[in-house]
Formats: structure tokens, sequence, C-alpha cells
């Protein structure tokens, strides 16, 4: 018996220094691995069987300190569940995978080196890092999966009895940043969106998670003071400094068919890039994610309508369109010193992973998953610390830092809610493009989501 409890710990240590050798090799300091796997936790998940923690296994992992099972932000979340969801319904670029493709974006990350540390990465990892702030994820359709994922993922450290709140309780601010984050730019092909109500959860022991449905980059850092982007707009109102912005755009700057919009591309780009560099000082935790790879297929420059989603490289379009994009982001932002996370080669393997009949969204538990990990990953890579720790400041290892008032204070502090009730519905006179198609019903352009772009 002591020979084996000798070896089970050997073993437990060998995995340790596995885990750690890997999150290293990533780029990850030794503070970061140890952090990745909290000891302290207020929710305990056991083991899950196939699934990791991240890729579903949360909804029936949870053995202490759960939120309820039986609502419907957790049914939502239950990847056993064979019935449609309400985001779902409401959402048709949202769909929920089925096992198989799971199980394909799973063996996927078998081949990464990280794939030791992926198993092991809890909710409680990242519910550590964003108590006492506010983790902004803003862009279109795509990262909106992102916040569905980031919802399930940490569906025991929200309070479900709130529901989704607004950004702030004031209603004109909420009206100041839904107008910013809307668009009158149409995409690659024209067509218009219609902008989600900006909401948040919020996160217990402090912290929120909140979404703002912005889709062009133009929007995102117009200098324009008579009409300033978004970021101006939530930097000047409700963001903190030691807030967290996860930002992507791009995907309605091309298609594969009809190639890419470059100019306006790069024009955001470099918006964004003077933004940050002029207050990185204030504001200095801000990642990047380039645009995933679509795999929508081409002919003689029109979208095919297939069954399944072809391999990259099969579907009679240049891979250079979006491979482009994240060369343009990488090469402009990384003048300004912005964090770019590139996460297309990864995507770029991951056709079995789409929604049915699209191949430009992806289904979860699958690729929006993987790539709150590697934001995660890349938080960590910037020096991003939870508040409250040693130096009672958050501090990015490009130099900047933002003081804290510690755990006493931010970490605990309490956001006021105001529920949402309908996130895909703007109040009258927010946007005269929804009132007028659907309110006052005065013009003909035709009603127009993502789902368009082809």
């Amino acid at each position: 018996m002591a020979r084996q409890t000798r070896m089970r710990l050997l073993l437990t240590a060998l995995l340790a220094s596995l885990t750690l050798d890997c999150m290293l090799s990533e780029g990850l300091s030794a503070a970061a691995a140890a952090a990745a796997t909290p000891a302290a936790c207020r929710v305990r998940y056991a083991a899950p069987a196939e699934q990791t923690l991240l890729l579903g296994g949360v909804h029936g992992a949870c053995v202490k300190g759960c939120q309820p099972r039986n609502d419907r932000w957790s049914q939502s979340c239950n990847v056993a569940a064979d019935t449609q969801s309400p985001e779902e319904a409401a959402y048709p670029g949202h769909e929920a995978c089925q096992p198989k493709q799971t199980a394909a974006v799973l063996a996927r990350m078998r081949q990464q080196p990280d794939y030791a540390v992926l198993q092991q990465f809890s909710p409680c990892a990242l519910h550590k890092l964003l108590q006492g702030r506010t983790l902004w994820v803003v862009g279109d359709s795509l990262m909106r999966n992102t916040y569905f994922a980031l919802r399930c993922f940490m569906l025991d450290f929200w309070d479900h009895s709130l529901g989704e709140c607004a950004v702030s309780p004031s209603r004109r601010l909420q009206k100041a940043i839904y107008q910013a984050a809307d668009t009158l730019i149409p995409s690659a092909l024209g067509s218009r969106v219609l902008t989600d109500v900006p909401h948040c959860v919020h996160l217990l022991q402090g912290g929120r998670i909140c979404w703002v449905h912005s889709v062009r980059g133009e929007e995102f850092a117009d200098p324009n003071p008579q009409a300033p982007g978004l970021l101006q707009v939530l930097q000047a109102s409700v963001a903190k400094s030691d807030d967290i912005f996860f930002l992507n755009f791009g995907r309605w700057h091309f298609t594969n068919c009809a190639g890419l919009q470059q100019e306006p591309y790069r024009r955001a780009l470099e918006q964004l890039g003077q933004l940050y560099q002029s207050t990185r000082g204030s504001f200095p935790n801000v990642v990047f994610k380039v645009p995933a790879h679509d795999h929508t297929a081409c002919k003689d420059g029109q979208r095919l309508q297939l069954t399944t989603c072809a391999p990259a490289g099969q579907g009679h379009y240049s891979l250079a369109v979006g491979r482009s994009l994240t060369n343009e982001a990488t090469a402009i932002l990384g003048r300004y010193g912005l964090p770019v996370l590139d996460t297309y080669n990864m995507t770029l393997r991951m056709h079995v992973a789409h929604i049915a009949r699209d191949c430009l969204h992806y289904c979860s538990p699958g690729v929006p998953e993987v790539e709150i990990f590697a934001m995660y990953k890349a938080l960590r890579r910037e020096g991003l610390q939870p508040l409250g720790s040693a130096s009672g400041s958050s501090t990015s290892s490009n130099g900047s830092s933002s003081s804290s008032a510690g755990t006493g204070s931010r970490a605990a502090a309490a956001y006021v809610c105001v529920p949402v009730a309908d996130t895909t519905k703007p109040p009258a006179g927010w946007s005269a493009y929804y009132d007028s198609l659907l309110r006052n019903r005065t013009t003909r352009v035709p009603l127009a989501s993502e789902a368009d772009l082809y």
C-alpha cells in the first residue's frame, strides 16, 4: 500500500510538472500555470467521464456550490438535451454541436502540446481572473457564440436569478452604447444587420461578462469627437481600468466568394491601434482575436449550398483571403503593441465543427470554447493578474498597470442589475433601421443578418 501511495504521488507530481512545462512552452509564467487549477474554489466539479469541463462538461460535473440545473440558463447549456434552446431559436448562427462534432474538436486539441492544461482548465481559474472586473466581449455573431460559450462555461459563477442585465442602470448610457455599437455600413455584399441590445451576466463575488454586438470595425475606435467609437464611449462611461476587452472584427469585410474589403479593414485596424496606444496607460487589458476560418464553398463567385462543409482547400476559394485578415491584423496592431490572438490555423482544420447548413458559424461546445481557453492563455501571457493579488494591482507585461483597491473593494463590488427582457429588440428610438423595418414598416430594405453575408 505504501508503495502504491508513493507511486500515486509520483504520478501526480509528474502530471503537474508536465502541465507546468506545457504552459511555460506557451509563454505562460509559473504563476499562470498555478492559476489554471486554483487550489480553493467555491464550486467543486467531479472529473467528467468523457468531456473536459471546457467542452461541455460543466453542466453534469458540478457537485458542490452549483447554480440550479432546472432553469432555462442551465438547460441551454445541457449538451445532453435534445430540445432547441432559446438562443438557437433566436439566433440562426448559434447551434449545439452533435456529440461527434465535439469529439472531433477534442481529438484535434489532443494533438496540441498544452492539451493536458486544457483538460484541467476550470471555470474556477477564469472566475478568479474576472472577479471585480468586466470582460467585454465585442464583435459579430461569431463572438456572440463566444459569449454564449462563456455563459455556459461559467454557469455556476453567475447569478441565474438575475438573468441578463443591462450594461448600465442608466437608460441614457444604454442607448449611447447601443448606438455607438450599431452600424449603418453594409457588409461586403451589401447586407445589413440588426444589432443586439448589449447585456451582461453578473458574476458571483463581483465581476461581469458583457456582450456588445458590433459587426464592423469602423465602429470600434472612430476618432471623430462628434460621433466617437464604441470603445471611446465604453471607456468614458461604464468601463473601468481593470476591465478586459476581448475584440474581433473582420468577418463583415470579406467573403470567400467576393474577396476582402481591404482598405476599410486596414483603416479600422489602424484606428484601433492608435486608440490603444493612446489609452493603454488607463486601459491596458485588450486582446484582438483574428477572424476564424470560413469553410463556405464557392463556384463562379457564388456560394455553394453543401450538406457538409468541405475541408479548407477543397471549397473552390482562395485560402489567401482568410489568411490576409490575420496578416493585416498582426502587422498593423503589432506596430501599436496591441496583443493579437491568432487562432486562424486552429480553425482552418475545423470544417467538421460548424452548425448545420452553415460553414461560417461554429457549433458549441467546440471551437468557441477552445477560443476561450486561448483567450485565457493570452491574458496570462500578457501578465494579467487577479485583482487583490499581492501587489494590489493588475499589470500587463507591456509595462502598463492599473491600480486596484484590492479584494476589499473592486473584487467585492456589486454591479446594479437592470434586467434585459429581450436582447434582440432595441427599444423604440434606439435604431432608425429597426424602427423603419419592423415597427413603422416604412422601408423596403429586407431584413438581413450575418447569416445573409452570402
